[in-house]
């Protein structure tokens, strides 16, 4: 899968590069996501810079991004609350990043279901999981 890696911290730029790893193995409280879109936050850029280094430790290699909207490919055995088809949107745990590529494992109690009235787009804009 293709995903935007970065190679470490950057406090005057952005160092992303786009790279072909291999697709995440979701763990039994985990669902593995097909991302269709991923929002760009202040986060993100704080992340880049280093600013939060002190807190969540990255190491690198990092896949980024925070937020998603995509839908369920897989379960874990432990899952009960999600299904193979089910559009989900989410934010990743501060501590396992990962939206910006083309899978996502994530736990889930980070995710919840997409209003069916939404777009992949609007629930990137306006919503945010519970």
């Amino acid at each position: 899968m293709k995903a935007a890696i970065l190679k470490g911290y950057d406090k005057n730029g952005c160092d992303l590069a786009l790279k072909e790893i291999p697709i995440p193995e979701n763990s039994d409280q985990e669902v593995l996501v097909k991302i269709h879109t991923a929002g760009v936050n202040p986060l993100d850029n704080m992340i880049i810079h280093g600013e939060v280094k002190m807190i969540v430790p990255y190491k690198f290699p990092l896949v980024m991004g925070n937020e998603f909207v995509g839908v369920v490919e897989k379960v874990g055995t432990g899952v009960s609350r999600y299904s193979i088809g089910d559009r989900v949107y989410g934010r990743m745990p501060l501590a396992k990043i990962g939206a910006f590529a083309e899978y996502a494992a994530i736990h889930q109690n980070a995710i919840a279901k997409v209003p069916e009235y939404l777009s992949d787009e609007e629930v990137s804009q306006k919503a945010k999981p519970s």
